[in-house]
């Protein structure tokens, strides 16, 4: 059937006859041989195939799997390579590195082989929700921090320094960040009062801290930003973020860009928010239709992911997305919200011109509940692009939304 085929299709390109084809076959032995071993190959060829088939999807895999590991294998080399040329021989380097890490790849990705040099970080709006846990996680590499604020706390155990620094003064900063090896900006507004405006802490102030920061010599900035950042957009908000970095990274060229999804944790103003208002309303309001998209990114990961960044010996890349392991609509988000907390509400859309009305009112109250700029955010899709690097080239493996809220619930009850 096979030789058939292929010699039906051979007279059908050349023009040729059966019969001239059964001469052709006659007087060139190569090509009958090449037909006979192709008649051989076909069960193979056909095998072949359905392996492919079968290992497509197993290939896929793998490939996400290296997206992961691939950073550990690079931070061992590096590893062993540091200890090669201190002068050991190589199976003396890999021994040292396997006993720092207790032979598992897992820690090398937890605890990558950190920069030595960089053991003075410098926090600006270390005392709010992502600033705390940043922070936490960079005295718990074993780095100096000194939290720079308005209004400094008391000094919260060792190797954390609280000093007096306005944000908004080049002098103030500049002391702030001398002498600091390291720079992070997680200073963000989300209702303008008075002269604190988006532009003039989102650009002017991350201008400002980016400008010092250089002029001291800090080898790593880190300026924390969020997905959806646009300088083209109408969004006052959004369109300062996007100018913010813009103008940081004219201001120190290798600043590194951290953007995270809408964040949540016990103790934020997102998901316990929803939570409760789950619980006590008749009837949840819905942004619009609910279907727009956004990936909520834990808040403790994105903090590991900024120290992470800082303290690593390999160069990082100049922008980060980062957010959980799963995709949303905001009507799925609340589904899975309530269903987790046993609850049944009615949702009931609302259109966003309602939502902005109410937010305005909102934003006459001490702590408003909610902002014209998070209605503005409900208005596009805040999901991780798949062309910049997140959490997977970090090693670190996002806590899911549904973990916090199990965890959050056992406490509750």
């Amino acid at each position: 059937m096979f030789k058939h085929l292929l010699i039906e299709l051979l007279g059908h390109v050349s023009g040729l006859s059966d019969a001239q084809l059964r001469q052709m076959e006659k007087s060139l032995p190569a090509s009958k041989a090449l037909i006979d071993l192709l008649i051989r190959a076909q069960p193979f060829i056909e095998q072949a195939q359905k392996l492919y088939a079968e290992a497509e999807p197993l290939i896929d895999e793998a490939r996400k799997e290296l997206q992961t590991v691939g950073p550990a294998v690079q931070i061992l080399i590096d590893a062993i390579g540091h200890h090669v040329n201190k002068g050991s021989s190589p199976a003396e380097a890999a021994e040292a590195v396997r006993t720092a890490l207790n032979g598992s790849i897992k820690s090398v990705t937890q605890d990558p082989w950190i920069d030595p040099q960089m053991s003075c970080v410098t926090v600006f709006g270390g005392t709010g929700f992502v600033g705390r846990r940043i922070v936490r996680y960079l005295r718990e590499s074993g780095a100096t921090v000194r939290v720079a604020s308005r209004h400094p706390r008391p000094a919260e155990g060792d190797g954390v320094e609280q000093i007096a620094a306005d944000a908004h003064d080049e002098r103030s900063v500049e002391a702030a960040v001398a002498g600091a090896d390291g720079v992070v900006n997680a200073i963000s507004l989300y209702v303008e009062h008075g002269s604190d405006t988006f532009h003039s802490v989102h650009v002017e102030t991350a201008a400002r801290i980016a400008s010092a920061a250089r002029r001291v010599g800090a080898k790593r900035l880190v300026h924390l930003s969020g997905i959806g950042a646009d300088a083209a957009s109408s969004s006052p908000y959004i369109r300062s973020r996007g100018e913010g970095e813009m103008a940081v990274q004219a201001a120190f060229p290798s600043a590194v860009i951290i953007r995270p999804a809408v964040m949540f944790a016990s103790d934020d103003g997102f998901l316990t928010t929803i939570l409760r208002l789950l619980r006590v309303l008749p009837a949840y309001p819905i942004f619009g239709d609910g279907r727009t998209r956004l990936q909520p990114a834990y808040a403790d990961d994105v903090a590991a992911a900024i120290t992470q960044v800082l303290r690593q010996s390999r160069k990082p890349y100049p922008i980060y997305e980062l957010a959980g392991p799963r995709v949303y609509s905001y009507e799925e988000l609340l589904r899975t919200i309530a269903r987790r907390s046993g609850l049944r509400p009615v949702l009931m859309r609302m259109p966003f011109a309602l939502w902005e009305a109410l937010a305005g009112v909102a934003e006459r109250l001490p702590h408003p509940p909610l902002t014209r700029n998070q209605v503005e955010l409900m208005l596009i899709d805040t999901t991780a692009s798949d062309n910049l690097p997140g959490f997977g080239v970090l090693g670190i493996s996002p806590r899911s939304l549904e973990e916090e809220l199990e965890a959050m619930l056992k406490q509750t009850n």
